[in-house]
């Protein structure tokens, strides 16, 4: 279990405690969780080991922090994205290839540090309820989608897990698979055939 860390009040702690996060991000990318230590990203980001231990009193709360930062962003991602799928009015098929387009382009931009969290890193009970939290907020917002629709009429909570669950699954593989290099993948294709099946699994329910 990560140890407590220090949320900073002042505007330049917080300039530290952001510069901090942000290099420890790219350090986890470039050496692995094994790799990486709180004295790797202290050098990387030009200060003292005891500056960093102010805010972190070890690389698990820095992975802590990541991925809450992680989550945050990509909660605020989703819900732009419902509100574009509502004040537009898509119809369904457009509804999911939104979900999809917006879910390729994340994974894709933040692919070290989703990978990390997902593959790599010790899933503690914190991570883990963070993740399983955020999963049940997007669901939530499926499921109004669907009401708005006027889609899945049985079982719908159930059905916005399945699907928040499985589109994740399938795109963190199919941008995995590419990352290392045992299939290319083409975004515009990876969006297309999620857009193809989601639309046809969700009609015929």
């Amino acid at each position: 279990m990560a140890k407590t860390r220090s949320e900073p009040r002042q505007q330049r702690s917080r300039q530290t405690y952001e510069r901090i996060l942000t290099v420890a991000s790219r350090v986890f990318a470039d050496l692995g969780y094994a790799g990486t230590t709180t004295n790797k990203v202290a050098d990387a980001a030009g200060i003292s080991i005891g500056t960093l231990y102010h805010y972190f009193p070890d690389k698990d709360a820095l992975l802590s922090a990541l991925a809450e930062r992680h989550i945050a962003d990509s909660l605020a991602s989703h819900t732009t994205m419902f509100e574009t799928m509502t004040a537009t009015n898509q119809d369904l098929e457009e509804t999911v290839r939104t979900a999809a387009e917006g879910l390729v382009a994340l994974h894709i931009r933040d692919r070290h540090l989703h990978n990390l969290l997902y593959d790599s890193a010790p899933r503690t009970p914190q991570l883990l309820r963070q993740l399983r939290e955020a999963d049940d907020a997007i669901a939530d917002q499926v499921a109004l989608q669907f009401e708005r629709l006027g889609v899945v009429t049985e079982h719908r909570r159930l059905v916005s897990q399945l699907v928040v669950s499985g589109m994740e699954a399938q795109v963190h593989h199919a941008v995995g698979s590419a990352d290392a290099g045992r299939e290319a993948m083409n975004p515009q294709v990876l969006t297309d055939l999620l857009t193809r099946m989601w639309t046809r699994a969700l009609n015929s329910g």
